[in-house]
């Protein structure tokens, strides 16, 4: 069965296999490459690069972590709702590494979508396949007030 669609991933899936040139400024300076969404879950793919990278030349605990909340805000998005969700937590846990230069992969989903709160994840690859970072966030809607 065909998993249901809304104009937002309608809209974005005419960026799958290239990188964003408009939208909010901190995706577009990401340079990701949009390889899959859906319905509350994406996946992009990132090559690092030096401005990235921690003093021991690998990718940074704040990029990571950085990444991983666009990621899950991202998924958030998907859902098409009318007002925008803004993360309230977010914990990462920091499972390996990835040095400057390396291709690595951001998949994320919402796990649990509410009427005020959601919950997502993300998860960082590196190009091997093994993990670099994980992230569970927990995400309000934000009313017309602000």
């Amino acid at each position: 069965m065909e998993p249901p669609s809304n104009p937002v991933v309608e809209a974005l899936q005419a960026y799958v296999g290239r990188t964003f040139d408009a939208g909010p400024a901190f995706t577009v300076w990401l340079g990701g490459i949009l390889r899959m969404v859906g319905v509350g879950e994406l996946e992009m793919e990132f090559v690092t690069r030096p401005e990235w990278a921690n003093p021991v030349g690998t990718l940074h605990g704040g990029m990571q972590a950085a990444i991983l909340d666009e990621m899950i805000g991202f998924a958030t998005f998907t859902l098409g709702e009318a007002e925008p969700m803004v993360t309230i937590d977010l914990h990462v846990n920091f499972l390996g590494k990835a040095a400057v230069g390396t291709r690595v992969k951001a998949r994320a989903r919402v796990v649990r979508h509410g009427r005020r709160i959601s919950h997502a994840v993300c998860e960082l690859y590196d190009d091997t396949g093994r993990p670099i970072a994980r992230a569970d966030a927990n995400l309000v809607r934000m009313d017309s007030k602000g």
